[in-house]
């Protein structure tokens, strides 16, 4: 339309057009077809402009020189005029309904573009108009976890998500508070985003909108091209690689990436972190931008003119000359980069105080430095800044604070309809407010400039900020004064609050206070009672009273239990406020077994243990409260450093004089009160309570629990000893090992000595180790890397809560309080026969109850050793059951091993010796070994029978034989004294739940004598195996020998794991040892698919050690030999062992040998030897497509495969392998000559080869396609080589992505070291070579 255009001056009539110079919407169209291609013919295709993109006053391009735009403006101003004149004066009605038109242009970014009528305003940003797409310069405010928050022009508010946060692959930061978000930016960050969604927010009751932003710079840079770029340009880039000498740096475009050297002064850059960054030089011919982090050339670098620059090319934050077009009510239009043109907002002008004369600093044409706000691609609206600090690259600051009050505050400016622009008289400079004209009063203002003039005083209280104009938000409300919470700063736990309901869901209501701030009321303090779904108090809308729980950054949680609410007590909001006999409320947070956890405000907590819940003996905690209940406590002891805090239930604690009661380590008897589920209530003295916890009735598990069936009230403890006290209840153990061990177990620190043994308990089990009680609330902790011998990750497999334990003491700290100890049974063994005296003892007390009416003389016929007669009623599998004629209800029992040569037939009579009588099963173990009724023969007719063991003496080494193999006992006979019958323990206090060696009869065994039958309570002679004794003294020796392993020795061990790849070998008490797959077979053997198919677990077998121990297993606890078992090493005469870091020597065409480690969907991994690895890449493995999609399945775990060394990687100690065909011998494969490999560092590849391929992309027009032929090897297959046949669409039939068989038709690498490969995917060049792959 230039055309028609008359290039003579007129003088337009009315006003001067060049107050308000503004281009056509049609003056773009008038050189479509004669100068714009002319322009545009040296540019580069991927920056030129659509023809039919419309051109906006905000932004729009026009290709007409300043002469001629000048010109067409001044003849669009006398047309507009002569429009005006025509159409007349509207009356008043007419213009009343016109004025919204006016209102309307505030708010929009002019997206009708120019129809005709000149803008008065400069495009103001609201919610109404931002929308997908729009990009903004924004600043950080908030890193969390869960989002971004960033504010943007006109104070609005932005979030991100962790999936728009990058484009480039980062790690989640597990141990910081800001997660993910703190690798990409930190508060206070300027930088540019792009708003993805707009939608109505949640978790506002009002509706109103939630700005999700992106700052993924492939939609921030969407449409940068490299021949965009210049030097001394300012770009935003993230980091996406740190390397040795730099860091490499990612745009959004893959076109091309950059690379900035690394500086001293660059502080922790991490992968994900963007930066802003000026370029440097740009290096065109491989793409790649090179660029220093330099922050004054950053903040003085201006964006330059280019040819064909579009809107796509701008990015906020860029710095720009410019130049005034015109002023506009409120700001002003720039021109700037020949073709754009943009508006700048009053809030962004370089004053902070722009009274209401600032027009006048400003004229036509004047030059001015703006950086650019943000930009609307749809309507190509664009917004500027000049303010100072901005335009610096700087945060402009603010010095005051939100809820500060001011009360001489100056009003400097008067927007008719808007708000007022404030002085604020804050320190160490003046900083300006803007008040809302909803903000101004409680009550409607119509008319602000009749009610406050400039330079008058007004009291004002700061809302917010707008910290991208530098701008404070304020009220002059009365009723902000007044709110008692009115920020975030304000709340304080424990204080009362009222507060409207505003959403209700089932997590719990959020409540808004009368100032805006909103708090979190969870679901469980929503009521005193549980429930599952909020009580129907909670309606949106509803004004109720709560108290403030805790207040963490801006997340307030606020309680409605009633008690808390109505509670007069102090509320205790921090330990240093902890008194001793301080009495407030709190909540249960947890209930365990010992205790509970109480929380009151701001998260302080503290621990009531049992004895001080104001229970009953024998009840549970958790049958009488619940988690969330309120309750009344009382400190009784604090540790404010170390944040730890006793309290208690009893509010008014009894006092008992003392002497009453008895105290701990005491031993009471007491009679059965009653018995509940958890505990025997007894009587002690006929004046205190006690209590008997089920684990506490003896030291075997199993006697515990029988123990407890057969207990009645009434039944009478000779002897219970008080291991605790709760309140005015005894705390009681019938266990025989704290009786007899009673003046041995302390109940105070000072008690416990570095280096004892000491009998305790266990009261609890964690992931970390285990607690052992002693007497009182005296408690140590065993770590788990030395709770036992051999490395386990559950403790409950070797312990049980309330287990009987002794337990080394390695240190006590009496200041800390600390005890540390060890539980293994190296150094914690039984040195005499305390574990089986009460078991047997613990027998007769549960065979007296369960035969408390019956006989219970009959044992008297049976003693041990002695000779007995007995029937042969029947015969079973393990023995023959017999029966006695004067005990018709009791059974005997002799075993097959126990027949002695005879021949027992049923009915038959025969003569046997008592080996064991248990009262419980009324049974008697016999037997009718020659030897053993010789023995019991002779010493019944000398009347010796009851003074067989007059010769044995205490602590005596004897040798015996077992005879019968119990489930926690030997019966043993000792033949060197007279057959004489006697027992022994096959475990020990900690190994109860621990495997333990295995015993089987007429095994001989060494044992020490521990006590005899006629001093000992059980009547029996008990042994103590030396098997347990002498596993301290072995283990010892063990570790002792650990220093004398050393590289090439050999060493004998057992399996005790087979794995795909190693075989666990142990060689003592905490040393393993690891034979790896390639330590089995000599590398001149013929490959074996399973090098460890001949091992077993349990096999012993000799080995060498090849290297010396580390450090392995979880936690790095477990010492860990490398071991060899190949023959020739056993023998002497295998190679020197070469240390891992010379046995890396390897040449590429070398044949392998490997064992598959891993397969994921592109790679196979091998190990070649313990420190050197393989690859096999999946397009090495066939050129057939239908292999390589079933790659995975060509490769397990532990296969052996051979292969063809393609490259090396030192560093890294890897090889790059090519799977060789698995019917090749190892000794043709040996003969295979390096010639042949063609190995040209092209990946293995050379011209004429048929090889497997993936289709990468498609390239443009007929370009053809990328296809991928090795791990970072591309080559192109031509238009014209993707059939044989002439076919009008060619890539029809073919996928990114799709797996192919391809030929090399050539290769070539340029000067430059890049390779260049020519691909033909034609039927006819693909001939059945045959296929060398897997």
């Amino acid at each position: 339309m230039v055309s028609g255009i008359e290039r003579k001056k007129k003088k337009p009539h009315g006003r001067n057009p060049k107050e308000v110079p503004k281009p056509h919407k049609s003056f773009k169209k008038g050189r479509k077809d004669g100068s714009e291609k002319e322009d545009s013919k040296d540019l580069p295709s991927s920056l030129l402009i659509q023809d039919d993109d419309p051109d906006f006053p905000r932004g729009g391009v026009s290709l007409l020189s300043r002469d001629e735009v000048a010109e067409a403006r001044a003849e669009g101003e006398a047309e507009f005029e002569r429009e005006e004149r025509q159409v007349g004066r509207k009356g008043k009605k007419d213009r009343r309904i016109r004025k919204p038109e006016t209102q309307e242009d505030l708010g929009s970014l002019f997206a009708e573009g120019i129809t005709g009528k000149l803008p008065r305003f400069a495009n103001r940003i609201t919610l109404k108009n931002v929308k997908p797409s729009m990009k903004f310069w924004g600043v950080v405010v908030e890193v969390n976890p869960k989002d971004l928050v960033i504010s943007l022009p006109g104070g609005l508010k932005g979030f991100v998500h962790a999936e728009e946060i990058s484009d480039v692959p980062i790690e989640t930061e597990k141990d910081t508070e800001t997660g993910i978000f703190g690798r990409v930016a930190h508060v206070c960050q300027l930088l540019p985003c792009v708003v993805v969604k707009v939608e109505e927010d949640k978790k506002d009751a009002k509706g109103s909108k939630r700005i999700w932003l992106s700052l993924k710079l492939s939609l921030v840079h969407k449409g940068l091209s490299l021949d965009a770029i210049q030097e001394g340009m300012v770009l935003s880039a993230q980091v996406k690689s740190v390397e040795d000498h730099g860091y490499i740096l990612h745009f959004g475009p893959s076109a091309f990436s950059g690379f900035m050297p690394r500086k001293e002064d660059d502080g922790n850059i991490k992968t994900g972190q963007l930066l802003q960054c000026a370029v440097k030089s740009v290096d065109r011919s491989r793409s790649i931008v090179h660029l220093i982090a330099n922050p004054e050339l950053i903040s003085k670098s201006f964006t330059k003119d280019i040819k064909g620059l579009s809107i796509d090319h701008l990015i906020p934050g860029m710095m720009v000359n410019a130049r005034v077009t015109s002023i506009l009510e409120n700001g002003m239009m720039l021109s700037f980069l020949t073709y754009f043109t943009g508006t700048v907002d009053i809030f962004h002008l370089p004053s902070n105080f722009p009274t209401g004369q600032w027009k006048d600093e400003y004229s036509q044409n004047k030059k001015v430095v703006a950086r650019i706000l943000f930009i609307d691609p749809s309507t190509r609206a664009v917004g500027l800044t000049l303010n100072t600090e901005l335009v610096l690259n700087k945060l402009p600051s603010i010095n005051v604070k939100v809820g500060d009050i001011y009360d001489e505050s100056r009003v400097v400016r008067v927007d008719k309809g808007g708000g007022l622009l404030i002085e604020i008289p804050s320190s160490p400079t003046p900083s300006p407010a803007y008040i809302n004209i909803s903000e101004i009063s409680d009550e409607q203002v119509s008319k602000l400039e009749k009610k406050f003039k400039e330079n008058s005083l007004l009291r004002v209280r700061i809302l917010g900020f707008r910290y991208l104009e530098g701008v404070a938000i304020g009220t002059s409300k009365a009723s902000a004064f007044e709110d008692s919470v009115f920020t975030h700063s304000d709340v304080k736990p424990g204080m009362k609050v009222n507060a409207k309901v505003v959403v209700v869901d089932s997590f719990g209501a959020i409540v808004q206070f009368s100032s805006g701030v909103k708090a979190l009321c969870p679901l469980p303090h929503m009521s005193e009672l549980e429930i599952v779904k909020p009580p129907k108090k909670f309606q949106v809308g509803a004004q109720l009273s709560f108290r403030v729980l805790g207040c963490k950054s801006k997340r307030i949680t606020v309680t409605y239990k009633k008690t808390l609410v109505k509670s007069k007590l102090d509320t205790l909001a921090s330990y240093a406020d902890a008194t001793e006999g301080l009495v407030t409320h709190g909540w249960i947070s947890k209930i365990e077994k010992h205790g509970c956890f109480v929380k009151f405000y701001n998260g302080v907590q503290g621990f009531a243990p049992r004895s001080e819940l104001d229970l009953q003996p024998g009840i549970e905690a958790g049958s009488v409260y619940h988690v969330g209940q309120v309750v009344k406590c009382r400190i009784i002891s604090y540790k404010p450093a170390s944040k730890r805090m006793n309290i208690s239930f009893v509010i008014s604690p009894k006092r008992t004089p003392k002497g009453d009661i008895a105290n701990v380590g005491t031993v009471v008897s007491a009679v059965v009160e009653h018995i509940t589920p958890t505990a025997v209530i007894v009587n002690v003295n006929s004046s205190f309570k006690g209590a008997i916890y089920n684990e506490q009735l003896a030291d075997y598990k199993d006697q515990a629990s029988a123990f407890r069936d057969v207990l009645k009230p009434g039944y009478k403890f000779d002897q219970l000893i008080v291991i605790d006290i709760e309140g005015n209840s005894l705390i009681l153990s019938a266990k025989h090992s704290f009786i007899h061990f009673a003046s041995e177990i302390p109940s105070d620190i000072s008690g416990i000595h570095s280096g004892s043994v000491v009998h305790g308990y266990i009261s609890n089990i964690i992931e970390t180790g285990c607690f052992v009680r002693f007497f009182g609330n005296l408690t140590g902790f065993c770590p788990k890397p030395i709770a036992t011998d051999e490395q386990l990750e559950d403790l409950t497999d070797a312990f049980y809560t309330g287990q009987s334990v002794r337990s080394h003491v390695l240190n006590a700290n009496a200041e800390s309080g600390r005890i540390k100890l060890s539980l293994k049974q190296s150094l914690c063994s039984s040195s005499d026969v305390s574990f089986i005296r009460g078991y047997f003892l613990t027998e007769e007390e549960i065979a007296t109850l369960q035969n408390s009416k019956g006989d219970q003389d009959w044992v008297k016929s049976f003693s041990i050793g002695s000779l007995v007669e007995a029937k042969v009623d029947t015969t079973r599998e393990f023995g023959v059951v017999v029966s006695f004629k004067d005990h018709s209800n009791i059974v005997g029992f002799i075993a097959n091993h126990q027949f002695g040569g005879k021949k027992l037939e049923e009915g038959s009579s025969v003569e046997s010796v008592v080996l064991d009588v248990s009262r419980s099963d009324g049974l008697v173990d016999l037997s009718c070994k020659p030897e053993l009724v010789r023995a019991a023969s002779s010493a019944q007719k000398k009347k010796r029978r009851r003074n067989t063991t007059s010769d044995l003496e205490l602590h005596q080494e004897v040798n015996a034989v077992v005879e019968i193999v119990k489930q926690n006992y030997l019966v043993v006979s000792i033949p060197g004294y007279s057959y004489t019958i006697g027992y022994a323990c096959t475990m020990d206090y900690n190994l109860q739940k621990q495997p333990h060696k295995s015993y089987s009869p007429g095994q001989s065994v060494n044992a020490v004598v521990g006590a005899l039958p006629s001093t000992d309570a059980s009547k029996r002679l008990l042994l103590l195996l030396k098997a347990l004794s002498d596993k301290s003294r072995d283990s010892s020796s063990k570790r002792a020998k650990k220093s004398n392993y050393k590289v090439g020795s050999v060493v004998e061990g057992e399996i005790v794991e087979i794995k795909p790849l190693e075989l666990i070998v142990r060689l003592g008490a905490g040393l393993q040892g690891r034979v790896h797959i390639t330590e089995v077979l000599e590398k001149s053997e013929d490959f074996v698919e399973n090098p460890f198919g001949k091992y077993r677990i349990g096999q012993v077998l000799h080995a060498q050690i090849v290297a010396k121990a580390d450090r392995a297993g979880k936690g790095g606890k477990a010492n860990i030999l490398e071991l060899s078992v190949r023959p020739s090493l056993l023998k002497g005469e295998g190679e020197e062992i070469m240390p891992p870091a010379s046995d890396f020597n390897f040449s590429i065409g070398d044949i392998v040998r490997g064992y598959v480690m891993k397969v994921d969907s592109e790679w196979a991994r091998l190990t070649i030897s313990r420190s050197v690895t393989a690859h096999i890449f999946i397009l090495d493995t066939s050129s057939e497509p239908n292999k390589l999609e079933n790659f995975q399945n060509l490769f397990k775990v532990g296969q052996a495969v051979n292969g063809q060394i393609i490259s090396i990687n030192n560093d890294k100690r890897s090889l790059r392998v090519k799977p060789l065909p698995p019917s090749t011998e190892l000794t043709k494969i040996s003969q295979v000559r390096k010639d042949d490999t063609n190995i040209n560092g092209s990946d293995n590849l050379k011209k004429g080869d048929i090889v497997g391929g993936r289709i990468k992309k498609f390239l443009p027009g007929v370009g053809g396609v990328l296809v991928q032929v090795g791990p970072h090897l591309y080559g192109r297959v031509h238009y014209t080589e993707l059939v044989d046949d002439w076919v009008p669409e060619p890539l029809t039939g073919f996928h990114e992505g799709q797996l192919v068989k391809t030929k090399i038709l050539d290769i070539s690498r340029s000067s430059e070291g890049t390779v260049h490969v020519d691909l033909s995917l034609r039927g006819s060049l693909l001939s059945n070579k045959p296929d060398f792959g897997m």
